[in-house]
This record gives structure tokens, C-alpha cells and sequence, in this order.
């Protein structure tokens, strides 16, 4: 068994993130862990796999058993060989540079021979549908298929336990459904599985049991009734092209991932972008925002070719939010990043910083406003990138996979400000695998397939032709994260 008992801790002794706190989770056992954001939830996954106190900084008490044996007791690299942790941000696992190496690395460390290892290599990514992707660079996957590489390299060295930090959250439908047999055939190797998740529609068929992190305590989860959605962003009426693309093409090496595209998103859109991990989603996404440059083809943001414009013009109209929450923290207090994009464009007065104290509270994140962004949570920093990134108010937005890591207030102040932009005359391109925000928030949806635009429509009938064409896992019905 995996216990943790009247765990106490907190960062730089500041307030406490958990309050003596009990958890246990049994061989042959799956319990899902859920809460608000900041809760907390993260903090005990890095307690029950040693990271906590071994390796971050803070006041801790309690203890965390392994099958009878105090953690304190164990180094690291004996904690790994029995509990496993995949983290919320898959990419700060990758420690090598191609993929068959990051899933052979931990059977190296512990002293397997080759012939072994490859056995091992292959089976693991056979098992989260990734041997495609054996000889492939890391640092050219997708969000997608890091976790599903982090997940194969975690389960490669067959631990007892398994700790999964919002495993769902990057993956394609098709991945979750794939996260769900594979947790199953673990659960019947006897393996002990905590999964902390807000998107509790994609586990919990197959939880045993299901818990709730809040105010630092561990509590039964209760089924609540649905809160009421927010509002919808979608516009009646559609105006003019914001942004365009003429046969836009785009390769990573001699891998071609954005293949003569064409498309337009007009004033009054909300256009969900969605389509399998690795299909060209984000590529596009950057070239949209200015971010890449095209191998061939053009865009045009309000008529103009994005290739005339400088970095302060696009960053004028646009607004790019990235699917990595770290990747778009600057600065060294919550304030300061929340300004950087004023300051950048010289839009700094005393009427914009009350703007942006006003949508720093609305994000949640107010009393946070002198903390270090790298301390905040992972949903947190995700509310931050938002916030920031509108905080100038652009007239396009580009967001990738908005919604990782949030609750519902979290969801409901990014499709707020979704609305907010689109009412104002703007539009909104969305990356995301979420069939119900598509069908209830969205005016269109583009599905990618190996680099293309395969379908673009209205919402309904693009589910309805995926289905068709044995896409079914695309409309299954999830509930909004």
C-alpha cells in the first residue's frame, strides 16, 4: 500500500498547501484525485513520489509509506522503482533526444541488458500506440505525444505503483480511450494508480474510487449538480476576414507538418481547431500568430501580409497563447508578467493597469500578484497566460489547448474572455479535443489530418462526418473541463 499520513506542507513557510492529510491507495486499486485549482493536488502527487521533501524546498511533516517502508528511508532512484510519477507538464520529464532513448533510460539506470531493453522500448510505446514514434526527436513532438511518450517511459520499468498528474489533458480522444486500457491492464497486474484529473468524464469508468483535494484536506467526492455554462461567445453575425492563409506550407527537417493550408477566420467566429496529437494543430497555430515563418504560401491579418508586419504590429492584433503554460512566463513576479505585453507595445497608463488589475481578479489570480509565476500551479499559470496575453485587448486570438489544468471557474473566465473579444469585434481560433465546447461554444470547427484541413464547418455536422469516417471518439460526449 501507498500512504500518506498527517502530511502537512508548505512552500517557503508560507501558507499550508496541505493540512494533515491522509491518502492511501492499495495494489490493484485506481483512485482518481480532483479539486480546485491550486488545491493542492500536484503538491501531494510530488509527497507520495519523494520529490517532496527530497528535492523541493519547504516545511514538511507526516510520512509517506511504500509497502511498509518510510520514504525518508529510501533514496530517489529506489522510491522510482517502486512509484512513478508522470507530471503535469510532460515536457519537463524529456531528458534525451530521441524517443526510443527517453523510454530505454530508466531500464538502462537499472542495469537491464540490450536485448531486454529493446523488448521493453517496444512494448511500452506499443502500449500507448506510439511505436511510430520510436526513432522520431522529442523535441519535435507534439503536446500529445509527450505524454504519451512520459507515460511509456513511466511504465517501462513496470513500478507499483503509478501517480498521474492530469494524464488526459494533452491527449487526443483516441489517447484517452488508449490511457484507459492501459490503466485497466495495470490495475490487473496488481499496480497501484492515483490519476489527478478535472476532466473526471475521461476516468471515471474506471476509477475504483474518487477523491477531493480542497482547502489542504483529502475528502469523499459528492456528485454536484452542474453549475450553469457560461454564456456562449458564438456571434450571429459574421463580418469580414480577420486572418487568411493562401496554400500555407510548413517542415520541420524533412518532416512536411502543414500542407498548403487554406483558410479564413471572419469577425465573429469562434473556430475550434482540432484534430489527432501530431496532426499540425499548434505548427499552425504558430504560423498564424507570426510566430513561424512559412516554407511556402502566405498570410494576411487584416488585409496585410504577415510577412510586411513587425513583431509590435502583430502583437497589436493578436494574441497567441501557447499549449505549454512555462513556455510563456517572462518575468519574475505575477505583475509584472501581467504587464509585459502593455509595456512591450507602450500602452502603459494608469487606466490600462486598473484594466489589468481588474482582469488579473477576474482570472482569480489577484492575491497573487507579487508571487513568482514559476510558483503558481499549473492551471494558475495557464489563467495567467491568458490574462496577459488579452490584456491589451487584440482582435484575434489564438489559444492553444486553453482549458489544461482548469476548474470550471477557470474555464468559465477563459470563455468569458473569448466572448468579450469576439462581441468586440474580434475572432477566436481554439486548439482543443473537447466535442461539447465545440458543439456548445463554437460557430465552426476545422479538423486536421496529417498536416491538412480534411473538414470545416459548422460544429454539429464536422462531429457527425468524423463519426462517419470511424473518427467516433470525437464526439464522444465529455464534459467541459
Amino acid at each position: 500500500m501507498l500512504e500518506a499520513r498527517n502530511v502537512t506542507f508548505s512552500y517557503d513557510s508560507g501558507k499550508r498547501v496541505l493540512d494533515s492529510l491522509d491518502f492511501r491507495v492499495k495494489p490493484g486499486e485506481i483512485v482518481v484525485i480532483t479539486g480546485p485549482t491550486g488545491s493542492g493536488k500536484s503538491t501531494l502527487a510530488k509527497c507520495l513520489t519523494g520529490f517532496i521533501p527530497t528535492s523541493i524546498p519547504g516545511e514538511f511533516s507526516g510520512s509517506v509509506i511504500i509497502d511498509e517502508t518510510e520514504i525518508s528511508e529510501l533514496n530517489l532512484m529506489e522510491v522510482a522503482q517502486q512509484v512513478a510519477l508522470v507530471q503535469q507538464d510532460p515536457e519537463s520529464q524529456v531528458c534525451t533526444l530521441q524517443v526510443s532513448d527517453e523510454v530505454a533510460f530508466g531500464p538502462e539506470n537499472y542495469g537491464h541488458n540490450q536485448e531486454e531493453i529493446q523488448s521493453m522500448v517496444d512494448s511500452s510505446l506499443k502500449a500507448v500506440g506510439s511505436e511510430h514514434l520510436t526513432h522520431r526527436r522529442t523535441f519535435e513532438l507534439s503536446g500529445g505525444e509527450k505524454q504519451r511518450l512520459i507515460i511509456a517511459s513511466m511504465i517501462v520499468s513496470q513500478p507499483n505503483y503509478l501517480v498521474l498528474d492530469e494524464p488526459t489533458s494533452s491527449l487526443d480522444p483516441t489517447g484517452v480511450l488508449q490511457l484507459r486500457t492501459i490503466l485497466e491492464d495495470l490495475k490487473k497486474q496488481n499496480k497501484g494508480i492515483v490519476l489527478i484529473e478535472h476532466n473526471l468524464s475521461a476516468v471515471l469508468t474506471i476509477a475504483d474510487r474518487v477523491l477531493v483535494v480542497e482547502g489542504g484536506k483529502i475528502h469523499p467526492f459528492e456528485q454536484k449538480t452542474d453549475k450553469k455554462a457560461t454564456k456562449s461567445p458564438k456571434s450571429e453575425e459574421i463580418g469580414d476576414p480577420i486572418i487568411s492563409t493562401q496554400n500555407l506550407s510548413f517542415s520541420y527537417g524533412n518532416q512536411r507538418v502543414v500542407k498548403e493550408v487554406n483558410l479564413s477566420a471572419h469577425i465573429g467566429e469562434v473556430i475550434a481547431l482540432m484534430g489527432s496529437n501530431g496532426s499540425g494543430k499548434t505548427t499552425l497555430l504558430g504560423l498564424l500568430g507570426g510566430l513561424l515563418t512559412p516554407e511556402t504560401g502566405s498570410v494576411h491579418l487584416t488585409n496585410k501580409s504577415l510577412e510586411s508586419m513587425n513583431a509590435k504590429d502583430i502583437a497589436r492584433v493578436t494574441a497567441t497563447v501557447f499549449q505549454n503554460p512555462n513556455h510563456q512566463i517572462f518575468e519574475r513576479t505575477v505583475w509584472k508578467e501581467q504587464n509585459l505585453v502593455l509595456e512591450s507595445l507602450g500602452l502603459t497608463s494608469s487606466d490600462t493597469l486598473q484594466q489589468s488589475e481588474a482582469l488579473l481578479k477576474r482570472a482569480g489570480i489577484e492575491e497573487m500578484k507579487d508571487r513568482n509565476p514559476f510558483s503558481l500551479s499549473h492551471g494558475q499559470k495557464r489563467r495567467l497566460n491568458v490574462s496577459s496575453s488579452i490584456v491589451h485587448e487584440p482582435k484575434l486570438l489564438l489559444l492553444d489547448e486553453p482549458f489544461i489544468g482548469q476548474d470550471w471557474e477557470g474555464c468559465e473566465f477563459i470563455i468569458d474572455a473569448v466572448a468579450k473579444t469576439v462581441n468586440g469585434g474580434g475572432a477566436a481560433i481554439i486548439v482543443t479535443h473537447d466535442p461539447v465546447f465545440v458543439k456548445e461554444y463554437c460557430s465552426r470547427a476545422i479538423f486536421m489530418e496529417d498536416g491538412k484541413v480534411l473538414l470545416d464547418g459548422e460544429p454539429s455536422a464536422v462531429l457527425e462526418r468524423l463519426e462517419s469516417l470511424g473518427h467516433e471518439e470525437y464526439s464522444m460526449e465529455v464534459k467541459l473541463r
